[in-house]
């Protein structure tokens, strides 16, 4: 396995200072409880080694304070060679959390003892329990500067590659590049990525988030971009730098990892830039993870380089050795550090799977690559050079529990229906049923293979059993990177990584058959993929679904629509095109926009058969390196969607029809009908795959139905709604106007 060594870390340089080297002998990194009882948390921890000098102190109780006894006079922070520290003394957002921000860091090499004195109240009138306790700077400062382009990030994937150094695109061509006919074909950068949609059989709804790159001998770049069911971009962006964990947060804002500025950035629903982040405590972000959270706090990794004695640790160990430990950190609404855990603290380095060579100059023992905030409110985090996932008391940092693969020096759990294990693992996340997913990356597996695994976890009993799996057939292997997300219809998209292969992205029916599927070129990856309901109101359509009733083959009706540029700059629509050649815009663009206003544009119907057609407008406004678009639903019949059948015998299929009105506020109507008698779902869900209502939910007779849906007590947007009966599966789109 020699050559599958630290495919997934960072390249560094490193600007060694002109002083004698110290190095930490080291055979456990773990700091001692000591006083610990006494709190809910501290950080650093009593007794703590390797510390960085520009640490905050945080503690916390666990009641919640009374700000008004707030004082640095009951605080004192003594270095022992940079004496007593003056700093402000804070607290976060959770008023449970005391931070006391030094003004300057502390010395290397010096013992830093806390005190905390009588004086600062709980709101329940007790004092927090004076303490005392000391912890360690870190003997020697390694200046690292990161080298965050794919040739650093994945350094031994580059050899790796087989094409040319260009993308090998003999022409740009949408039509190719979609499978879609087009009005304009030159309006893509030559760079691309060609997007080979293989499969596009009933998927979910909603949009796909990628962000595809490329790395070769002297090229490289990287994209943000969101791509329809039919492989359309409704929004691209691109970088001359790698970009990655392009998502949805939780606050309804996007975030992805900048490899030319090492921070991640967020954007609103325009698309602009309103916030980033990086890591406190003297720590620089590592780009595998960043999740905000509900209550406004964000979870992120950092990268901790410390010069380590590995020839104390195992034979043949590298006296000056560099290892990489992680850094887990929650920071408050305001940036400030409020829970930090550091993999010093509870790992050992020997913890490493056996191909990871600790004889090494350069050591990534852990290489944490996932974060995913638990149902109990606790973390779990992946470390792929551990084979393990280990969750971690989120008051305390304490480990709950640690669960492992085939290598794993430390699973406490017995596996069920996995005679194999997971290895190298990436993106561990816990699902609505309760179960984790995983994608096991399969580097030690013999022979090796990869795969997205689904488990049953028995926490009390440590038990772990394989209830899914998927595997690509033929089997492939993906060395690093991919992804696993459970949607809410129960499909399961997988990001695929990098392999020897084509990379690509699928989503798959829990049959295990294929619902959609994309590759990209070879030297294209994207690091995971991810589906969410999306839509910008940078440029918004209304309504943004439109029906055509009783249009007879050899006839044709017309529709009119509002296209608002809510920006606050001139918006040109230069790219329009259908989906499906019955529905046409009757206006020839380009079309300009001014800042906050709209224009009026006509849709035509004219259906070729009988029957039923489902497409869609795109309005497009591409400036070259930036496209941002908006599509708008059309529904066209040469029959009355809306007539009931009486003959129940009659019904020959599963529908679910159009809500009428669309968009209503603040009811609409739902029909829908099944052919035979069984159970029945409908159920509503926003924007991000919430469930907001469940209108049937019981066993029907075979039928036609309607179902009033009230969204009194919900504000305005985008809607779904999903009719499962039998194996019959859809979800359509509502817009609720207020």
């Amino acid at each position: 396995m020699q050559n599958n060594l630290y495919y997934h870390s960072k390249t560094i340089n490193y600007l060694f200072v002109l002083c004698l080297l110290i190095v930490v002998p080291l055979v456990k990194i773990f700091a001692q409880p000591g006083i610990k009882e006494n709190y809910q948390y501290l950080s650093p921890l009593p007794n703590a080694v390797l510390v960085q000098p520009e640490t905050d102190i945080i503690i916390r109780q666990g009641n919640d304070i009374d700000p008004s006894t707030l004082s640095d006079k009951f605080i004192e922070i003594n270095g022992s060679k940079s004496g007593f520290h003056r700093g402000r003394l804070i607290l976060s957002d959770d008023r449970k959390t005391v931070i006391f921000k030094p003004d300057t860091p502390f010395s290397l090499g010096e013992n830093v003892k806390v005190f905390i004195k009588k004086g600062i109240k709980e709101q329940d009138g007790n004092f927090l329990i004076p303490i005392n306790y000391q912890f360690r700077i870190i003997e020697k400062k390694i200046n690292v500067k990161r080298n965050y382009s794919p040739f650093g990030l994945y350094p031994k994937l580059i050899n790796k590659t087989k094409r040319s150094e260009t993308n090998e695109r003999s022409d740009i061509d949408i039509n190719k590049n979609i499978n879609l006919n087009k009005t304009k074909t030159d309006s893509l950068p030559p760079d691309f990525p060609y997007i080979n949609l293989t499969v596009n059989t009933n998927p979910s709804p909603g949009e796909f988030f990628i962000a595809p790159f490329q790395f070769t001998a002297s090229t490289q770049f990287g994209y943000l971009m969101i791509l329809e069911n039919d492989g359309l971009p409704v929004y691209y962006k691109r970088f001359d730098y790698v970009q990655l964990d392009f998502k949805l947060q939780k606050n309804g804002n996007l975030t992805y990892f900048s490899g030319s500025s090492g921070k991640y950035y967020e954007m609103n629903n325009f698309y602009s830039i309103v916030d980033s982040f990086t890591c406190g405590n003297g720590y620089q972000p590592d780009m595998h993870e960043l999740i905000i959270l509900s209550t406004g706090h964000a979870l992120t990794i950092a990268d901790d380089y410390q010069y380590v004695r590995m020839d104390t640790i195992v034979a043949g160990g590298d006296s000056n050795a560099v290892v990489e430990g992680n850094i887990i950190q929650e920071l408050d609404q305001d940036k400030n550090v409020v829970f930090q855990w550091r993999s010093w603290d509870h790992y050992q380095i020997t913890d490493a799977t056996p191909d990871i060579d600790l004889t090494a100059a350069l050591i990534d023992y852990v290489h944490c690559n996932a974060i995913e905030e638990d149902n109990d409110g606790n973390l779990l985090i992946s470390c792929r050079h551990m084979d393990e996932v280990t969750k971690i008391d989120r008051q305390t940092g304490d480990i709950i529990w640690r669960l492992g693969g085939v290598y794993c020096k430390n699973n406490q759990f017995t596996f069920f229906n996995d005679s194999t294990g997971f290895s190298h693992q990436h993106d561990i996340r816990r699902i609505q049923n309760g179960n984790i997913t995983l994608f096991d990356n399969g580097n030690l597996h013999n022979p090796e293979y990869s795969r997205a695994c689904e488990y049953q976890l028995d926490e009390v009993n440590k038990t772990a059993t394989l209830v899914w799996r998927y595997q690509n057939d033929p089997i492939t292997y993906n060395t690093a990177m991919g992804s696993v997300q459970r949607l809410p219809e129960e499909n399961t998209l997988i990001g695929w990584g990098f392999n020897d292969g084509p990379p690509g992205v699928s989503e798959i029916h829990p049959d295990n058959s294929k619902a959609w599927a994309i590759s990209l070129p070879e030297n294209v990856y994207t690091y995971r993929a991810f589906k969410y309901f999306w839509r910008t109101n940078y440029l918004v359509t209304d309504p943004d679904s439109i029906s055509f009733l009783n249009v007879q083959v050899g006839n044709s009706d017309t529709a009119n629509f509002i296209v608002t540029n809510n920006s606050d700059s001139t918006l040109l629509i230069n790219d329009v095109y259908s989906s499906d050649s019955s529905f046409s815009l009757l206006q020839t663009p380009p079309f300009q926009i001014p800042s906050h206003s709209n224009i009026n544009l006509t849709v035509k119907f004219e259906p070729a058969i009988e029957g039923e057609v489902e497409g869609w407008l795109h309005l497009a406004s591409n400036r070259y390196t930036e496209l941002i678009a908006q599509t708008i639903f059309i529904r066209g019949t040469t029959d009355s969607v809306f007539t009931y059948v009486d003959n129940q015998n009659s019904i020959k299929e599963f529908k679910l029809s159009q809500n009428y009105p669309n968009p209503f506020n603040p009811s609409t109507n739902i029909k829908y009908q099944i052919p035979t008698a069984g159970m029945v779902s409908l159920k509503v869900y926003d924007i991000l795959g919430r469930e907001v209502a469940t209108l049937v939910n019981e066993e029907k007779p075979a039928g036609s139905y309607e179902v009033e849906f009230s969204a009194t007590a919900l504000s305005s947007g985008i809607y779904f709604y999903n009719l499962q009966a039998g194996s019959f599966v859809e979800t359509k789109k509502m817009i609720l106007l207020r």
